[in-house]
C-alpha cells in the first residue's frame, strides 16, 4: 500500500527518539507504510518523507533567515543531495505560544503560483490540531502521549506520537501530509 493512497483515512507517526523527525508511519491496521528520516547535521532541519522502500515522496526544509517559523516543501528528487520543484512553503504566526496557529500556500495545478492556502489552529500547547481548507475540516492531528509532557521532564521525552485522521477522502495526500510535518517540526523547533 502506497502512503499516498486515498483509501487511508487514519496514520499513525511514531518518531524514534527526542524529536529527532525520524522514524515510521503506519495505517490503521498497524502496518508500515512510510517513513521520516531527518538529517541531524544539516542547519535547516531537512526532513524527508518516503515509501517503504525508500521511494521519496517529498522534503521539508526550514528556511534559515526568516522572522518567523518557515518551511518549504519540495517534491522529491532522484538525487539524495539535491531537491526537486518547490511546491508548497509553510508558515507559523508570530503570537501562537499558547495556541498555535499555522498556514500553507500551496500551488495545486503545479504552474509556480501558489493559490491554495491550508489553515492549521492548535489546541493548548499544539497537541491537536484541525486543518482547514477554505472553511471546511479536512483533517484532524492529535498528539497521542501529551500527558507525558505534563509529568515528566523534557529530557524524558523519547518520542512523539501522532494521529491523523483524514476527513477529505479527495485531498491532496502530498500536500497534507507535506503540511503536517510542518507542524509537527514547527513544535519541536525553538526560535
Amino acid at each position: 500500500m502506497s502512503l499516498l493512497d486515498p483509501s487511508i483515512e487514519y496514520y499513525l507517526l511514531k518518531e524514534k527518539g527526542w524529536d529527532l523527525g525520524s522514524g515510521e508511519i503506519f495505517d490503521s491496521d498497524g502496518n508500515v507504510i512510510g517513513k521520516m528520516s531527518r538529517r541531524l547535521r544539516n542547519i535547516r532541519g531537512l526532513t524527508k518523507l518516503s515509501e517503504v522502500d525508500g521511494t521519496g515522496i517529498l522534503k521539508i526544509q526550514r528556511k534559515f533567515l526568516s522572522p518567523r517559523i518557515t518551511y518549504d516543501i519540495f517534491e522529491s528528487h532522484e538525487d539524495d543531495a539535491k531537491h526537486g520543484k518547490q511546491f508548497a512553503r509553510c508558515y507559523r504566526a508570530f503570537t501562537s505560544m499558547i495556541r498555535p496557529k499555522m498556514w500553507l500556500n500551496y500551488d495545486p495545478d503545479n504552474n509556480d503560483d501558489p493559490t491554495k492556502r491550508l489553515d492549521a489552529q492548535g489546541s493548548f500547547a499544539g497537541w491537536n490540531f484541525k486543518v482547514v481548507s477554505e472553511g471546511n475540516e479536512i483533517a484532524e492531528v492529535k498528539k497521542l502521549d501529551r500527558f507525558r509532557d505534563l509529568i515528566g521532564p523534557k529530557w524524558l521525552d523519547f518520542s512523539d506520537t501522532h494521529a491523523i485522521h483524514i476527513l477529505d477522502k479527495d485531498f491532496d495526500r502530498k500536500i497534507l501530509l507535506g503540511f503536517i510535518m510542518c507542524i509537527e517540526r514547527s513544535l519541536n523547533t525553538k526560535k
